[in-house]
């Protein structure tokens, strides 16, 4: 009013009319309202970002806000509803119950441009105290109400993983859990998605009885997606038929699987774990082997109850979208592969459509999946049906394997030249298993198998030799630097000569004979890791010498190197133990302390490389086997 009267006289050119006093009141009022508004604004920002707005509530949520620019409340209730808003907040209770005993409407008041109430704030915010009080004077009906979003308090709880207040509304009102935002999301669906177990199993406790099939499945698919298999599991206990129900693109909870990549695996990515975690298992902890263990018994469930479904009907769940055989060649899950297999073998021999026309062993190798890959020397003769298939550019499976492989399986190795030496081994490997006429076919465009593996990897092994040269030479300086120190150790031995025989004065003690050992084998793996690294670089780069010569230099070259430094590290530690003779402790201490960081990288990779060296050198030359 003071506000709308000032404006008047100013309009009416009547300014000198005013009353003094409305003036300054106005003048110091406006900056607060201002900065308050603007503090709002930022706060709902943040808000927001937690509710998502389908585009036809997004007008909805735009014409609301215009309404509220035009027809302004009043200004002693903006400003009361403003600091409601930082009580919310702030977790500041009493400045809210201050406001509440005198304007009770204000409890289901939608104090934000998002159309949030009080306790919206409060649970979205984590204020278990201030929501807590708040719910002691409203109603059941106040529980339901939604914001331009569709969500209710509830909702916005159960996002914040707040178990306690969720639980005290839930007292109050159990049937707000079901009511649905403007993307169809029950708070427990919120929960599922942010992986909140402990909020799921809470929820699901409570309304599984009201959930119907719909429901179900979204939930199922969701606490897949987000590694809640122990709720899935009782999901499919509690109602077995939604094992089979899909969602709107036809996808089943097994196809929802089938795309997971599992990292816990034993079979996955096993050549990009460290030494421990992969030649011990150290990796696969209690609760990973728990997931995995229940993943397992999650397929098993959900395929007993398709397997009772009639022939054409199993089909058709394979098949339809995407071909759930081929998501799980794709991502290597031979575990779900060989569950699916062996109870219903015949899948072994699904096409992938008159376009394509690729089987089970096509996609392995298009992807480079040896485990799945491998299944091929099980089936026998029969495996030439498979292999005959050709694609719409008229590829055969050897064509597939000239092709470049993807980025993400190219990366299982480290190094270019290494990724060629793989990729080479690919094609070799299914070159044994196909027809010989099949490396004379040609392709839609002309080429044959070699000639498209040459025309793909050009690249892959220009990279390859430049890789492997500029690791060679940086492998010599650092060879060469050892050498030096090691040559140097052995003309300065610690304690000196005797001045009469010339001998070393602790030539009769162990730590000085361990320390000329170290220094001797030290000094040798440099100087040989260095002709192993010239020979390396003057080599003539032919394919062959990329794929078996070059890399088992490669291998031997970098153990030796290796050697050198730990070695080194036992001369180091040993001139402690013949200088501090008197003080063992210092020694002790220098030679535990010091080299653990070093001892634990060379332990890892001379345990690796140890590992590659007798790969190479025992003829394993295929990781299909």
């Amino acid at each position: 009013m003071l506000e709308n009267s000032a404006y008047r006289a100013t309009s009416s050119s009547s300014f000198e009319e005013v009353d003094l006093s409305t003036h300054l009141m106005m003048l110091k009022i406006n900056p607060i309202i201002h900065l308050l508004e603007r503090l709002v604004e930022q706060q709902e920002r943040i808000i927001r970002l937690t509710q998502p707005i389908t585009p036809k509530k997004a007008g909805t949520t735009l014409g609301r806000t215009c309404v509220i620019l035009k027809d302004r409340l009043p200004e002693e209730t903006r400003i009361r509803r403003l600091k409601l808003y930082r009580a919310a907040l702030d977790n500041d209770w009493e400045a809210a119950r201050c406001i509440y005993n005198v304007y009770k409407v204000d409890i289901q008041a939608k104090i934000s441009v998002g159309g949030d109430t009080t306790l919206h704030i409060a649970a979205a915010a984590k204020n278990t105290n201030f929501a807590k009080e708040l719910l002691k004077i409203v109603n059941k009906r106040h529980l339901g109400r939604t914001n331009y979003a569709g969500n209710t308090a509830l909702f916005l709880a159960a996002a914040s993983g707040n178990v306690e207040l969720v639980t005290e509304m839930m007292g109050i009102n159990k049937a707000v859990a079901m009511i649905e935002d403007y993307h169809k999301r029950l708070p427990i669906h919120m929960a599922a998605s942010s992986g909140d177990k402990c909020m799921v199993w809470y929820l699901y406790r409570e309304t599984k009885d009201s959930l119907n099939e719909k429901q179900s499945t979204k939930l199922l698919f969701t606490c897949i997606e987000n590694d809640l298999y122990d709720v899935a599991q009782q999901l499919l206990k509690d109602q077995p038929d939604i094992a089979i129900a899909h969602d709107g693109n036809y996808h089943t909870a097994l196809h929802v699987i089938a795309r997971k990549n599992l990292p816990f695996s034993k079979l996955a990515n096993r050549r990009q774990r460290g030494i421990f975690k992969r030649y011990f298992d150290l990796d696969a902890t209690d609760e990973e082997n728990e997931k995995l263990k229940q993943v397992h018994e999650l397929v098993k469930c959900i395929w007993q109850r398709i397997i009772l479904l009639s022939d054409s009907e199993i089909s058709h769940i394979i098949a339809a979208p995407g071909k759930l055989i081929f998501d799980v060649a794709k991502t290597g899950n031979i575990d779900f592969l060989s569950i699916l297999i062996n109870e219903h073998p015949d899948l072994i021999w699904t096409v992938d459509g008159p376009k394509n026309r690729y089987s089970l062993f096509h996609i392995a190798v298009k992807h480079r999946q040896e485990d799945v890959f491998k299944l091929i020397y099980k089936i026998g003769s029969r495996k030439e049906n498979l292999l005959m298939l050709r694609d719409e550019e008229d590829n055969n499976i050897l064509h597939l394997a000239a092709i470049l492989a993807p980025q993400d399986r190219l990366n299982v190795v480290s190094g270019d030249a290494l990724q060629f030496q793989r990729e080479s081994m690919w094609f070799k490997e299914v070159e044994k298993v196909v027809p010989k006429s099949f490396g004379e076919a040609r392709n839609k465009y002309g080429f044959t198998p070699r000639a498209l593996f040459l025309q793909q990897h050009k690249e892959l092994r220009e990279k390859g030799e430049k890789w492997m040269k500029e690791t060679a030479n940086t492998c010599i300086v650092v060879a060469t630097l050892i050498a030096a120190v090691a040559f140097t150790a052995a003309l300065t031995v610690p304690g000196g000569n005797n001045q009469d025989t010339g001998f070393p004065i602790f030539n009769g003690k162990v730590s000085f004979q361990v320390f000329v050992i170290s220094d001797a084998i030290s000094l040798v793996c440099s100087l040989t890791s260095m002709e192993t690294f010239l020979n390396i670089i003057i080599s003539r780069y032919a394919e062959e010498d990329l794929v078996w010569r070059l890399p088992r230099k490669f291998y031997i070259g970098m153990l030796l190197l290796l050697m050198s430094m730990a070695t080194l590290v036992v001369v180091f530690s040993t001139i402690f133990f013949v200088s501090f003779i008197n003080n063992l402790w210092i020694a002790i201490l220098v030679a535990v302390v010091f080299p653990t960081p070093l001892y634990m990288f060379l332990l890892r990779n001379i345990y690796q490389l140890s590992f590659g060296v007798l790969y190479m050198i025992c003829g394993l030359q295929s990781p299909f086997r």
